[in-house]
């Protein structure tokens, strides 16, 4: 260490701390890498590997390589996708005022369930990372989407089938990421499962993050709603989030405020579904190419926004009709339908949005994204006024477009701004007085110059002089020497020529100070504003929330009508009875990639009773496993709310299925 540079000094001691990631240390417009992360990282990344050391041997060179800073993403996001994490090491003080060496420090961590670059991340696909813990009273798991702000949190009881449920949950959201407490980690066959099946990477997140009293600690510190619904006693919950909240706090190094409101369900509210049955139904994507294309998502998402999500089936009667009559009230109104997608479709992604602001990530295109969104609420509001059901007029209702931050956004910033918010150039003409005085200052300096001269001759009765400048000695007055005697006392030489001297006055070295000085003070304002444009967006941040999980509902309850119109389904009837009646059922993909051949529909009866069990013969493709799954999809659909294709079906609500 004591033969090294200081600049690389620091590099090793900020890499000491970060052992298991990849450093980007940023000099300049770059992020560099040295030594094994160099070499590591050039190899990925097909990068060239070079060295600041070529006049050494080679033996004694420092392999270094390098991405630039403003491009990082791309680079960041493929190797994440290869599982490794990646430390951010940014220059915390400006260069220009710096004293010696530049002050560095980790400013977050990205691992694969923190991502927040929207480069990263799958447009309309939620990327969870979770929490796990376990002790003999049962599993506590937690789930949070830092992009959006989600989270979701249960338990299972200690028992037999607790473990199963667990996993059964896992498969349902998919995390990108899973931190364990140590009883899961040392649980046989955890990992493997979440490794093998999810491709989750596992942290081992110790016994320290997961503690009682500083999980509670963070839990309550974190959320400001939601907390209410945790049952009295369940440990296990609390301590999944506390010790999420622990790992984020440590990788993330920033503010989350965005991750506020804490939602707690229970196995009984949803229909379960193991990881084999998610598959073999092909719920989001098929069994063999893993394509959209060819699932029951692929039929019936027809959302507009990135916000629309697939919903959960749901096991009470009484939600899952409030979700119908939705549904049939946008299917017999299609002016409203239609007109409603049109303008969903204009709504931006505005829970991601709202995450990168409240991250400090987002640039002035991402504020005026935000704006564009909200600016559409009133339309969406406008629309639902006509429809009857409950459902809808709630979400009305609850919809919020923020109309003075919406005028304020508009007012402050042009309509499309620059990438960066560190060069200006985003700030509208006229929104702020000394913003618009240093822009006139850069973008007229010639004309300035010409009405300081003009105004000069007029007042010292040098005819012949003029305002000029140069490299070397600035804005100068230069007067023949005829004329000299003509200048004023508190005029300064800078400069004998030949033919005249050269001076400078009071007013033009203002003048100077000011052109020189425009174009970092109005990019310094400009951020400024900036700022405080952000703060205001972020105060704003939980209405924001809200108003995007709404118009989310709207868009799947929209793309479930639309769906249903275009194909002919019609509305089940779902109760707490033991029934399975379906009258001229259709298997709801496999109609649709026939392409024009007729798909025979076929019935189904079964209940509790005699007709408990079914047996399905025929040859091989006669299509016994279609009409198997096609029973399973149509009571999914039901109980999602969506309705079905059958001439008409009866489903008692079911809380399994197995395929």
């Amino acid at each position: 260490m004591a033969k090294i540079t200081p600049m690389m000094q620091q590099y090793f001691e900020i890499k000491e701390q970060y052992k298991h990631c990849l450093l980007f240390f940023r000099l300049g417009d770059f992020y560099e890498m040295f030594m094994e992360d160099a070499k590591l990282v050039s190899k990925e990344l097909d990068l060239t590997l070079t060295t600041r050391d070529r006049n050494k041997p080679p033996e004694e060179r420092t392999p270094m390589c390098g991405v630039p800073y403003h491009s990082c993403d791309s680079y960041i996001a493929r190797l994440i996708a290869k599982g490794y994490k990646v430390a951010i090491c940014e220059q915390t003080e400006d260069p220009a005022l710096a004293k010696g060496l530049v002050d560095r420090d980790i400013i977050r961590v990205i691992t694969p369930g923190t991502v927040i670059a929207s480069s990263m991340l799958e447009e309309g696909k939620n990327n969870y990372i979770c929490g796990i813990f376990t002790d003999a009273s049962g599993w506590g798991l937690c789930l949070c989407d830092i992009s959006t702000g989600e989270v979701f949190a249960t338990s299972f009881p200690a028992g037999e089938e607790a473990e199963d449920h667990l996993k059964n949950e896992l498969g349902r959201f998919h995390p990108a990421e899973a931190v364990l407490s140590d009883g899961a980690w040392k649980t046989e066959g955890l990992r493997e499962f979440l490794k093998e099946r999810l491709d989750c990477p596992c942290e081992n997140g110790g016994e320290g993050r997961f503690r009682l009293e500083a999980a509670q600690a963070l839990v309550k510190k974190q959320f400001k709603t939601g907390l209410e619904t945790l049952p009295e006693g369940d440990t296990g919950a609390v301590r999944a989030a506390g010790g999420l909240l622990a790992y984020l706090y440590e990788t993330q190094k920033t503010d989350l405020g965005h991750i506020a409101n804490f939602t707690y369900y229970t196995s009984g509210q949803f229909m379960e579904l193991d990881l084999t049955a998610r598959q073999t139904l092909e719920l989001t994507s098929t069994l063999r190419s893993k394509d959209k294309k060819g699932s029951l998502l692929w039929v019936l998402d027809k959302t507009k926004t990135a916000m629309g999500w697939m919903e959960r089936p749901l096991l009470s009667p009484v939600q899952i009709g409030r979700r119908q009559q939705a549904v049939s009230d946008l299917v017999e109104d299609i002016i409203t339908r239609e007109e409603l997608s049109a303008v969903l479709k204009e709504v931006t992604d505005l829970e991601r949005l709202m995450g990168r602001v409240v991250y400090g990530s987002a640039g002035g295109r991402d504020l005026v994204s935000l704006c564009a969104g909200l600016e559409k609420l009133p339309r969406i509001r406008s629309l639902l006024s006509g429809c009857s059901s409950a459902l809808l007029q709630s979400l009305r209702e609850e919809l919020n477009d923020l109309p003075e931050l919406c005028q304020l956004l508009r007012a402050a910033l042009v309509d499309e701004p620059p990438f960066s918010v560190r060069e200006g150039g985003f700030i509208r003409d006229g929104y702020d007085e000394q913003v618009d005085y240093q822009r006139n200052i850069l973008n007229h300096s010639a004309e300035l110059l010409a009405q300081l001269e003009v105004r000069t001759k007029e007042q010292t009765g040098i005819k012949n002089m003029k305002v000029k400048s140069n490299k070397v000695f600035g804005y100068y007055i230069e007067v023949a020497k005829s004329q000299i005697d003509l200048v004023p006392a508190d005029w300064t030489r800078k400069q004998t020529t030949v033919n005249a001297e050269r001076y400078i006055s009071q007013e033009l070295k203002e003048l100077e100070h000011a052109i020189l000085s425009a174009q970092d003070t109005v990019t310094a304002l400009e951020y400024q504003i900036f700022c405080s444009l952000k703060d205001q967006v972020c105060a704003q941040v939980h209405n924001i929330q809200k108003s995007a999980a709404t118009v989310a509902q709207v868009d799947v309850l929209n793309s479930f009508a639309t769906v249903a119109a275009a194909n002919n389904y019609c509305m089940p009837l779902v109760d707490a009875s033991d029934t399975l009646t379906i009258v001229e059922g259709r298997h709801p993909v496999v109609e649709k990639v026939l392409k024009g051949a007729p798909f025979v529909p076929n019935d189904t009866h079964m209940d509790c009773g005699d007709d408990k069990c079914a047996i399905i013969t025929g040859p091989n493709m006669a299509g016994k496993s279609t009409y198997m799954r096609q029973t399973a999809l149509i009571v999914l659909m039901a109980q999602m709310g969506s309705f079905v294709p059958a001439k008409s079906a009866h489903v008692g609500v079911v809380d399994r299925v197995f395929t």
